[in-house]
């Protein structure tokens, strides 16, 4: 295992080296498309769902959780502003199911 650390969880988390590489990757892959301040977001984003993860028991981050993280979580697009009131509900619901695998069935 080995400790990272991420923007929105305070502490460095437990994960497999290929969970690291993956994440490592997503965030280099989103600083070229769309720069800096988005793989910040992301970065952020990731963090955020980690730190809900090993708050509910989860002890570390495997290789399939890293990837059910990075491949569905969704930045906003740069022209679109971020989403509130049903909408942000729309959105955190549809995060969720992608993160469960359900993904290509909402929305």
């Amino acid at each position: 295992m080995e400790q990272i650390t991420v923007a929105g969880h305070p502490e460095p988390i437990p994960a497999s080296p290929v969970a690291a590489r993956m994440l490592h990757e997503r965030l280099e892959e989103t600083r070229e498309k769309r720069g800096a301040d988005a793989a910040d977001r992301l970065e952020t984003l990731v963090g955020e769902r980690i730190g809900t993860l090993l708050a509910g028991g989860m002890p570390s981050i495997d290789v399939a959780t890293m990837r059910s993280i990075v491949e569905y979580i969704e930045l906003p697009s740069e022209d679109e502003p971020e989403p509130t009131g049903l909408g942000k509900v729309f959105a955190d619901l549809k995060d969720k199911a992608a993160q469960r695998g359900y993904g290509g069935r909402i929305g």
